[in-house]
């Protein structure tokens, strides 16, 4: 972590750093490993459908109908099945990292949540996409400043606009962070791969509880300011 003074009230403050997020990461991860494994596992079972339809995207001979078919079949899968999962996991990996305690079928409360979890999906993906098309760039700095947003809509259960405009507000001057941990993600899943393919569970798990841990510090940090700078009203101990 990296250590500073608040200049207005002389508060020693801990920012979060890529490196940190992960020491701390590896430590937390651990009392509940086998479970957070087991989580991991079914959201990959839960995706492996979109896998199937790649197949048949590959092996649809060239013809343009059936190739846009398997296309929207898989838009729609991740949509609305495979994307709400990960808000639950989301949820999950925020009470680890607090050191509270859970149960597997509380990876289900994205579905619980599905209108609010679905809508900010797509809105991120459209505008994170939109970025992209503007020479790439644009698109990786939104998809980093728009990544609390599952975060806030599970453990805040702010609506769509509200957990947009908070992410947005709570990453400022972390975009260096966020793409160190995207970064560090990325070898840790090739190395996962390297160790046939088991190895990946394992990243993955590690990545969440990193993800996490840089959520919690940052909404300890910044949620309050965050709230105020978009007109919110919260209590000051939330």
């Amino acid at each position: 972590m990296k250590y500073d003074y608040c200049k207005d009230d002389m508060i020693l403050k801990v920012y979060p750093t890529a490196s940190a997020c992960f020491e701390t990461a590896f430590f937390l991860m651990k009392k509940h490993f086998w479970m957070l494994i087991l989580i991991i596992f079914v959201g990959a079972a839960i995706e492996s459908p979109m896998w199937f339809v790649q197949q048949g995207k590959m092996n649809s001979g060239g013809i343009q109908i059936t190739f846009h078919f398997y296309e929207l079949i898989q838009t729609v899968y991740y949509l609305a099945i495979a994307s709400i999962y990960s808000y639950g996991v989301v949820y999950v990996f925020i009470k680890v990292v607090r050191k509270q305690d859970f149960v597997f079928e509380e990876t289900l409360l994205g579905f619980k949540n599905y209108t609010r979890a679905i809508l900010s999906r797509i809105l991120v993906v459209l505008i994170v996409g939109l970025g992209i098309i503007l020479l790439i760039v644009p698109g990786v700095f939104l998809a980093c400043r728009l990544i609390f947003v599952p975060y806030l809509i599970m453990d805040k259960k702010h609506g769509v606009v509200e957990s947009l405009k908070l992410s947005y507000y709570m990453t400022r001057g972390y975009f260096w962070t966020i793409f160190g941990m995207g970064i560090l993600s990325f070898i840790f899943i090739i190395l996962g791969l390297v160790f046939l393919g088991v190895g990946i569970l394992v990243a993955l798990v590690w990545i969440n509880t990193a993800f996490a841990v840089f959520y919690n510090a940052a909404e300890d940090l910044h949620y309050i300011d965050a709230c105020k700078q978009i007109g919110l009203i919260v209590e000051e101990d939330v």
